[in-house]
């Protein structure tokens, strides 16, 4: 009897624990899947945030390309040839294809609340051989009133800082060559009428009330010039306005000739580099640009102030202001590390370094100012489409910019 009642109790006792068991795996498989659906309605729930839905909205709707069609009236942001630190500026006109798309006409301008203006009519053959083949002229008067100068050379004070008014009108004939998609050559001839006048920046003083026509070679007087320009780039960057991966390399070369007083003959020289290093997914990026700007007096000839290289500003040298220094060859370097925040918002860290000299061959390293800081850039995959860099570590304070395009 024992026997027996011992046996049924531990058969009791067996099935008792082969349930406890099986209790115990269904209660674990019930919490994995009720983990897995609390995670997926998390996913599920999953909303944008409201920078990255107004981009997302910017992209899809295709605002600039309404604003500004291809044929037809147009309305935007800034214009072409507006100078950095010309302020906020706004530009509209009327443009259009003609003769069944073989040419087209561009008339337009523009303006700043700093009372910076363009005028501008062209008139081109964009679409020969398949495209690859542009000829075109065009006229454009630009009025340019709060033109900063310091001085030249690299020593020059902060506190002799003025303000000229630059007037230019320029005549020009192009012929542009797109043999390959990424490769561009162009000619261009043209003849520039200018003068230069006061400075309406009530904040500083007029040129002519700190510098003489030495300190300041053709601040009395500005010949009209005849001009001659070759040049040729190679571009592979996956976007124009906001790069992740490849690079842009172009070189310029100008030749003015004054064509009045035998006095400002020159040549210009521009090489520009460019290389974006993606990491991984493109969400990182590492970008690097150098700059290289010269301007060589032909024998007896002298540069005029107002066309000698600059360096400094929101493109150049951030940690100090636009056009800071200036002498006949610049150079800068640039290198930032990106990074995507989320959607719509990237961060970057950066460093510049620049430097002027009177000749080419006096450029040193151990002149070169360095300047770095940290940058907010809201963007699409597009395009920049507002910039914010704070530029420390020069000696003249630190320096905000407000940009509504890329840094490079």
């Amino acid at each position: 009897m024992f026997h027996r009642v011992s046996a049924t109790a531990a058969l009791v006792v067996a099935l008792g624990a082969g349930a406890s068991v099986t209790s115990a795996q269904e209660t674990r498989a019930g919490l994995l899947e009720q983990q897995r659906a609390t995670k997926a309605a998390a996913l599920e729930s999953y909303k944008p945030g409201k920078l990255e839905k107004a981009a997302i909205w910017y992209e899809e709707h295709d605002v600039l390309a309404k604003l500004a069609p291809h044929n037809g009236f147009y309305a935007q942001y800034g214009f072409q040839w507006k100078p950095v630190g010309s302020g906020v500026g706004f530009g509209a006109g009327y443009r259009h294809d003609l003769f069944d798309r073989t040419a087209r006409i561009n008339l337009g301008g523009g303006i700043t609340f700093r009372n910076y203006q363009m005028l501008q009519a062209d008139f081109s053959l964009p679409y020969l051989a398949d495209e690859r083949v542009e000829l075109g002229v065009y006229a454009v008067y630009r009025h340019n009133p709060q033109e900063d100068f310091w001085g030249i050379g690299l020593d020059t004070v902060d506190e002799n800082r003025t303000s000229f008014t630059a007037d230019y009108t320029d005549f020009q004939a192009r012929a542009i060559g797109r043999p390959l998609p990424w490769l561009v050559g162009a000619a261009r001839f043209g003849r520039l009428a200018g003068s230069i006048e006061s400075g309406t920046d009530s904040r500083y003083p007029s040129t002519e009330e700190l510098f003489t026509d030495e300190s300041a070679p053709g601040l009395l007087e500005q010949p009209d010039f005849n001009y001659v320009e070759l040049m040729g780039a190679i571009d592979y960057r996956d976007q124009e306005d906001n790069a992740r991966a490849g690079g842009y390399y172009a070189l310029r070369w100008r030749k003015y000739s004054d064509l009045d007083l035998d006095s400002y003959s020159f040549r210009e020289m521009d090489a520009h580099l460019q290389q974006f290093f993606p990491i991984f997914d493109k969400k990182r990026v590492i970008a690097a640009q150098a700059r290289l700007l010269s301007a060589s007096p032909d024998d007896g000839q002298v540069v005029p102030f107002y066309f000698k290289p600059t360096v400094g500003g929101s493109t150049s040298l951030r940690a100090y202001d636009d056009y800071r220094f200036r002498d006949d060859t610049g150079l800068y370097l640039n290198l930032e590390y990106r990074w995507e925040v989320f959607s719509g918002l990237d961060m970057a860290l950066f460093s510049d370094w620049g430097t002027i000299a009177p000749e080419l061959e006096k450029l040193s390293a151990s002149n070169l100012k360095n300047g770095y800081g940290i940058g907010f850039r809201f963007n699409t995959y597009k395009s920049v489409w507002w910039r914010i860099d704070i530029g420390l570590g020069g000696d003249e304070g630190i320096h905000y910019w407000f940009k509504f395009s890329k840094a490079f």
